[in-house]
C-alpha cells in the first residue's frame, strides 16, 4: 500500500490537519454572555508558537484550582500512557534539549510525590524551583487562546422511526489514515485521510457527498438515529458522546475516524448567510432555526465539509471520559488537547486562564481566574500552535462551560532539570 500513496503523501500533507475527535468551534467575543459556537474563524487564529525555557524569576506561582481527585486521576492514566511509550524512539525539542518518554515518566513520578506530600503552595513552588526546568508556550504573534470542548448526552435510538431519522456512521472499510510521520520526521503528529482511486490516494468524500449524495449509502450501515441533524453536527464537532436511548439505557458513541476536510462551524454559517444575528444566537436558539427551516439544512451543513464517524460501546461506564488520542479517557477539568507536533503526550502542563463559573444545572454566572495542573492528552485538526482545548467532561454544566470558553491565557510546561554528570 505505501507504494500507493508515497508520490501523493507529500503533495497533499500541507492543506490537511491532524486528526481529532474535538474540533470545537470558537464561542463569541468574551462581552457576549450567551454560550455560542459562531466565533473568529479558526484559520484566523493560528499564530505559530514555540517552547521557551524561563528563568526563575519568569515562574508564575504554582497553585492548584481544581479538585485534587481529578488531578490524581489523570495522573495515574498519564502514567500508564508514558510506561507504555517507553519503547518509542522519537523526542521533542524543548528549545534546545531533547525530551523523551522516559524523561516525561521521571517527571511524572516525581512531580506526583512532591504534589501529594506537599505542605503548602510556597513549598511545592521552592521544590519546583530546585528540581524543575519550566518552559513556556509562547506564539510569535497574538496570545494563546483556550477553548473548550465536551462529551454530550444526547438521545438517539439504534433504529430509525419517523422520530429518529438522523444517522451517524461507523468508518467506511474504504477510508485509509495516514501517519505522515512514518514517511518524514519533519511531519511528526500529523495525519490525513483518503481512499484509493485509480492506484491514487485522494481525498474522502465530504458531508455534502454522504449526507445528501448517497456516497458511502451499501458501503456502511447506520450506527444509530438521531431526532436532529444539529445533534449530530454536535456529536460530529466534539467527537464522542453518551447517546441516552428511547428505553433509558446509556450507551457511548466513540471516535473513530473523521475524513479530515476542512473543519466550519454550522453557527459561523448562520452567521455568514445572515440567517442569524450574533445577539440572537446560542446553541439552543441555533437549533431550532434548524429544525425550523429544513429547507436551508443541507446548504448550511454542508459548509463544514469535515465528516466524522463512530463506534459503539455497550454497557459504558458513564463516569470515565471518552479516549483520548493518546489512547487513555479523557480526565474533566484535567485533560487538554495541544497541537502534538510541538508538545508530546503526557507532558506535565500548568495553565492559567480565566474559566467560565457553571453550576451543575448549567447555570453561568461569568468568568473567574484560575490556574491547575493539566496534562497533554489529546490533538486535532484545529488545534494548532498556540490554541489548547480544554476538555470539560459530560453534562449540563460541562455544556455550558465548553461553549463559554475562549480566553487568552498562558500554558507552562515541567520537565526535570538534567543530571550532572
Amino acid at each position: 500500500m505505501k507504494k500507493i500513496l508515497i508520490p501523493l503523501i507529500f503533495s497533499i500533507a500541507a492543506c490537511h490537519t491532524a486528526i481529532k475527535k474535538t474540533d470545537t468551534p470558537a464561542p463569541p467575543p468574551p462581552a457576549q454572555s450567551c454560550s455560542c459556537q459562531p466565533c473568529p474563524k479558526i484559520e484566523e487564529v493560528k499564530p505559530a508558537a514555540a517552547l521557551v525555557k524561563i528563568d526563575i524569576s519568569q515562574f508564575p506561582f504554582f497553585k492548584d484550582d481544581g479538585d485534587k481527585k481529578d488531578f490524581l486521576k489523570a495522573a495515574e492514566l498519564n502514567m500508564k500512557f508514558l510506561e507504555k511509550s517507553l519503547s518509542k524512539n522519537s523526542s521533542y525539542l524543548f528549545g534546545d534539549r531533547k525530551i523523551s518518554y522516559e524523561l516525561l515518566l521521571k517527571t511524572n513520578k516525581e512531580f506526583n510525590a512532591l504534589l501529594s506530600s506537599q505542605s503548602s503552595w510556597e513549598e511545592l513552588n521552592k521544590k519546583i524551583a530546585e528540581k524543575f526546568d519550566v518552559y513556556e508556550l509562547k506564539p510569535s504573534t497574538k496570545e494563546i487562546i483556550f477553548s473548550s470542548y465536551y462529551e454530550p448526552i444526547i438521545e438517539a435510538s439504534l433504529n430509525k422511526t419517523a422520530e429518529y431519522k438522523y444517522p451517524i456512521y461507523s468508518k467506511p472499510s474504504d477510508l485509509i489514515s495516514v501517519n505522515l510521520e512514518d514517511f518524514n520526521e519533519k511531519f511528526k503528529g500529523e495525519k490525513i485521510t483518503g481512499r484509493i482511486e485509480n492506484q491514487n490516494l485522494i481525498p474522502y468524500y465530504s458531508r455534502e457527498e454522504i449526507d445528501y449524495k448517497e456516497a458511502i449509502k451499501g458501503k456502511v450501515k447506520p450506527l444509530a438515529w438521531f431526532k436532529s441533524a444539529a445533534d449530530v453536527m454536535d456529536l460530529h464537532i466534539q467527537g464522542s458522546g453518551i447517546l441516552k436511548l428511547p428505553d433509558g439505557k446509556y450507551m457511548k458513541a466513540k471516535f473513530a475516524a473523521t475524513n479530515s476536510l476542512k473543519f466550519k462551524g454550522w453557527m459561523t454559517a448562520l452567521l455568514e448567510m445572515k440567517l442569524m444575528t450574533r445577539a440572537e444566537l446560542n446553541a439552543d436558539s441555533a437549533k431550532k432555526f434548524l429544525d425550523s427551516n429544513p429547507k436551508l439544512e443541507r446548504e448550511i451543513l454542508s459548509q463544514n465539509k469535515r465528516y466524522t464517524f463512530f463506534k459503539l460501546e455497550d454497557n459504558a461506564d458513564l463516569s470515565v471520559g471518552p479516549e483520548g488520542t493518546y489512547g487513555y479517557p479523557l480526565v474533566g477539568q484535567r485533560s487538554i488537547a495541544i497541537d502534538n507536533s510541538i508538545i508530546p503526550f503526557g507532558t506535565l502542563a500548568f495553565m492559567k486562564t480565566s474559566l467560565p463559573d457553571v453550576d451543575n444545572q448549567g447555570n453561568y454566572f461569568g468568568k473567574k481566574e484560575d490556574s491547575r495542573f493539566v496534562f497533554a492528552h489529546d490533538t486535532g485538526g484545529a488545534i494548532k500552535n498556540a490554541r489548547v482545548d480544554f476538555f470539560a467532561g459530560n453534562g449540563p454544566r460541562a455544556k455550558k462551560f465548553a461553549f463559554s470558553l475562549w480566553d487568552p491565557g498562558k500554558l507552562y510546561f515541567i520537565v526535570l532539570k538534567e543530571e550532572i554528570k
